[in-house]
């Protein structure tokens, strides 16, 4: 009886000289990023963290790209407005896999070399989406994203390894970027000049560019060391890139505007003029309803008017026009002395065309009227 007591309490020493064993410090935390896939919401990536530990054997992964897709007038109503909202989702790792296998996406594993205390910090913060509502946060496509808030999570238990070598504005702006993602697609491309303003077109620092979940898997393996491995890969090529220049696009529609004022007559003035005009008013009404800077401050403004409809007003038509014209003339000079940055000439282009063409009609058409 008392050897076996002896060998219990010789089980209770050894046993107390071990350190506790915690599960953060046992976790392993991987960032997962997604190429691009066929549908338009697919084509900037995705990003996604997970969770390896004795809770999740299999991981659990914290997806901050969620909202209520299926109401997607008030959502991009609300990501207008500057309110959109979107919280945190989490499913198992071979959910995750399944998801992004069955969308033919190629996807990226990066193991973060973190020390045992950032794990567990990392951890902690990540277990808020237990309560998802305590993840709410206003969406915003280049500044708060899926990508950002595992990035700024990242800096923030590494005390700013990501943040601090990448102040420097000297990365390629963000329309560079946008022009990426809508390659395939020769109309986005376009009306993404009529759209998107000049913050856009302004040098942006590599803080900035990890909005791009490959952007942020680039640097993960710069400053962490987090090498990237191809856990799956896409099986169908990606379309190829549009040969269709958006300034191409433009200066046709602006031609197709022009016969049809030229040779339709005043129902062809009509439509051509009030093409200009549905245009127009998509620029304009962004800088009313919008309360992001990207849509506000829009150099397309210069160009597109909504009240060229004025040119089939007979009173209007001579001061209005040479207002409209002489308008654009210093548009172009702006374009040409580097004033204004936003790629311009295309809309330049496809304005001077059906105006021009229906001043010079309608001029005249005054001097027959004279005679």
């Amino acid at each position: 009886m008392r050897k076996r007591w002896c060998f219990w309490l010789v089980m209770l020493a050894m046993l107390g000289l071990l350190p506790p064993r915690s599960a953060a410090a046992a976790a392993q935390i991987d960032v997962y990023t997604m190429g691009a896939g066929d549908d338009l919401f697919s084509r900037f990536g995705h990003a996604a963290i997970c969770v390896t530990d004795e809770e999740s054997p299999v991981g659990r992964c914290y997806n901050y790209g969620t909202a209520d897709f299926s109401t997607p007038g008030p959502l991009t109503w609300g990501v207008l407005r500057g309110h959109g909202q979107f919280w945190v989702s989490v499913v198992s790792q071979p959910r995750m896999m399944a998801i992004y296998h069955h969308e033919d996406r190629t996807v990226y594993r990066q193991r973060l070399p973190l020390s045992p205390s950032q794990t567990a910090a990392l951890v902690s913060a990540l277990h808020k989406a237990d309560r998802p509502e305590q993840t709410l946060y206003n969406y915003r496509h280049f500044d708060d994203n899926c990508t950002t808030r595992i990035r700024d999570l990242i800096d923030e238990v590494t005390g700013g390894l990501l943040r601090r070598p990448n102040q420097i504005a000297d990365q390629p702006p963000l329309r560079s970027r946008v022009v990426d993602g809508f390659a395939t697609s020769p109309v986005l491309l376009a009306l993404q000049q009529a759209v998107l303003g000049r913050r856009v077109d302004a040098p942006i620092s590599g803080w900035d560019s990890m909005f791009l979940p490959e952007v942020l898997r680039a640097e993960l393996h710069s400053h962490l060391h987090a090498l990237p491995e191809v856990v799956y890969s896409r099986a169908a090529p990606l379309p190829p890139p549009s040969t269709l220049s958006p300034l191409v696009l433009w200066l046709v529609s602006g031609l197709g505007l022009l016969l049809l004022a030229q040779l339709g007559g005043r129902p062809g003035k009509v439509l051509s003029l009030g093409a200009l005009t549905l245009l127009a008013m998509v620029p304009w009404s962004l800088l009313l309803v919008a309360k992001l800077p990207e849509l506000r401050i829009n150099e397309a403004l210069l160009v597109l008017w909504p009240t060229d409809w004025l040119l089939l007003v007979p009173k209007a038509q001579r001061i209005y026009g040479r207002i409209r014209l002489g308008g654009l003339l210093l548009v172009m000079l702006g374009k040409l002395l580097g004033v204004l940055v936003q790629p311009l000439w295309g809309l330049c282009g496809l304005v001077v065309l059906p105006l021009a063409s229906v001043l010079v009609t309608e001029a005249r058409r005054r001097a027959t009227d004279t005679r």
